[in-house]
Formats: C-alpha cells, sequence, structure tokens
C-alpha cells in the first residue's frame, strides 16, 4: 500500500467516482429492472435484461467493495499520520488564504483603475458631463468574532407583574 503523503491528494476524488459508479449502476439496473415486458417480449430481450441487470448489480458490489477499500486507506493514513487531523495547520492556511486574497484584491483594484482611466478619457472625447468618485473595493471580510450583547433586565413589578429591560 503506498504510504505517501501525495496519495491523499485524490482521495476525495476517487470517493467522488466511487459514488458516481454506484449511482449509475444503480439507475440502469432500475432502468433494466422497469422495462416494459409484455407479451410481445423475446426471450432475447428479458434474456438480455436479466443478464444486464445481474451485471449492473456486480458493478455495484465492486464500486461498493472499492469504497470500503478507500475508507480502509483512509483510516490508515490517519494512524500514520499522512492526513492531517482537522485543525491542524489551520492558522497558517487562513493566513495563506488572506494574503492570496489580500493580493486578488491588488490585482482587481489596479484593473479597475485602469478601466476607470480609460472610460474617464473616453467620456473627456466624447464631452460627456458627469462626476467621477474614485475608491478602492473593500479589502476582504474581517474575520468573523463572536460579539455578546448584554441587556440588563431588572425586576420592577408593574401592574401586570412582568420585568422591564432597560
Amino acid at each position: 500500500m503506498d504510504r505517501d503523503a501525495n496519495a491523499a491528494d485524490n482521495l476525495q476524488e476517487r470517493k467522488n467516482i466511487l459514488i458516481a459508479e454506484i449511482m449509475t449502476s444503480f439507475r440502469d439496473l432500475v432502468n433494466h429492472a422497469a422495462a416494459p415486458v409484455d407479451s410481445t417480449a423475446s426471450t432475447g430481450q428479458t434474456a438480455y435484461s436479466s443478464m444486464a441487470m445481474g451485471t449492473k448489480m456486480s458493478s455495484i458490489i465492486k464500486s461498493t467493495e472499492d469504497l470500503l477499500s478507500l475508507t480502509r486507506k483512509i483510516r490508515e493514513l490517519w494512524v500514520i499520520g499522512a492526513l492531517k487531523p482537522p485543525g491542524a495547520h489551520d492558522a497558517e492556511a487562513e493566513q495563506g488564504m488572506r494574503q492570496d486574497a489580500e493580493q486578488v484584491l491588488t490585482m482587481l483594484n489596479t484593473l479597475r483603475d485602469r478601466q476607470r482611466q480609460a472610460m474617464l478619457q473616453h467620456a473627456a472625447a466624447v464631452g460627456g458631463g458627469f462626476t467621477y468618485e474614485q475608491g478602492d473595493i473593500d479589502g476582504p471580510a474581517p474575520p468573523l468574532q463572536p460579539q455578546i450583547q448584554s441587556q440588563q433586565v431588572t425586576g420592577v413589578a408593574a401592574e401586570g407583574g412582568g420585568a422591564q429591560a432597560q
């Protein structure tokens, strides 16, 4: 078994392919099982449907076994350590994504500035009369921080006996 860290790269893709194979085989199995067979159907047609259903069922079983083998490999990679546990290196990944987002934002602002200048030059050449305000796009969204809102409730009794919020 390949225990290289690179083997973990395509596990999700392999899982998706196996699930797609199972779903496709199941669809075909249902189509063959629901095929109309009336009194005019030949023996060859019914034999074909029966053989096709057996083939599709074998395909479902094989794909399911492959999927189980893949899950066993994933568990082994977790034990060995080739796969990172959830939460490992999240701060580094978040910082990298923020830097990438800032670079993209800088490029986008540069492109917008060029387009603005071209539009202004075109408007000046045509003699358009409009006002134009220039500003950058807002940066990446700040990380979400839970905000605790506190409300004080006093126990002042009213005629209804309820509490009043201040």
